[in-house]
This record gives C-alpha cells, structure tokens and sequence, in this order.
C-alpha cells in the first residue's frame, strides 16, 4: 500500500538568518514600506510585516536593502505564502518569496548581500 504522507526534498540553498537592519522592499507606489528580513538564500527570502496581507498580484519584484543602502535593484519574485505569525491586535505576518530567474550581476550582488547581511546559517529542513 502506497503511504498518503508526502516528504518535501531537501531545499535546493542553504537558508541564512538577516542581520536586524537587513531590509527587502517591494514597490507598491507611494504605500511602499521596507519589511525585515527573517531569512535568505540563493533561491529566496521570507519577510515579516505589520498590517493586513499583501496582495501576490502586487508582488513582482523586490529590492534589498541593508539600513538605508540600496544593495539589490528588482529582483523577479513569486510569493509562495503568506501567513499570520502572532494572535496580536496588530497583525504580524510572514510572507515567503522565491526568486524568478537572475541576471548573472543579480546574482552576484545576491551573493554578496547574503556573506556580508546575514549571520548563522539556518538548520537544514
């Protein structure tokens, strides 16, 4: 008898844990706020924010950030959830994107905000 239970493969990137000024902003016009980041890879990041969910159709590209310094331009996103983490009066959520195929600069500059923004890297699940 074929088990019901379905396993996940082991994820592609090792995921890393931001640093506390680490920032990913996706552009909503005039609304557009920076969120933190909770963690990061090469394949992806997840974010957490205040507020009511973020609409996916809105969510095509994201920039990073560390402080104030812009230090990725538009990388090509999917939002593959978004969840609310707390049972607060103010909602705190977390939303999950993976990266869209990179241009090799994109890349490299991803790369480079994950050594240089990032601390421990996160246990393998």
């Amino acid at each position: 008898m074929e088990s019901r239970i379905q396993y996940s493969p082991a994820r592609d990137h090792q995921r890393f844990s931001a640093m506390d000024r680490a920032l990913a902003l996706i552009n909503q016009g005039m609304e557009s706020l920076p969120y933190h980041i909770v963690d990061i890879s090469e394949g992806g990041l997840s974010f957490r924010y205040l507020g009511k969910k973020l609409k996916r159709s809105e969510i095509k590209n994201v920039s990073l950030y560390y402080d104030s310094q812009l230090i990725v331009d538009d990388l090509p996103i999917n939002s593959i959830s978004d969840y609310r983490l707390h049972d607060n009066l103010i909602q705190v959520r977390r939303n999950s994107l993976i990266f869209k195929e990179l241009s090799s600069e994109q890349h490299t500059k991803l790369e480079s905000f994950i050594k240089r923004y990032t601390k421990a890297p996160l246990p393998l699940a």
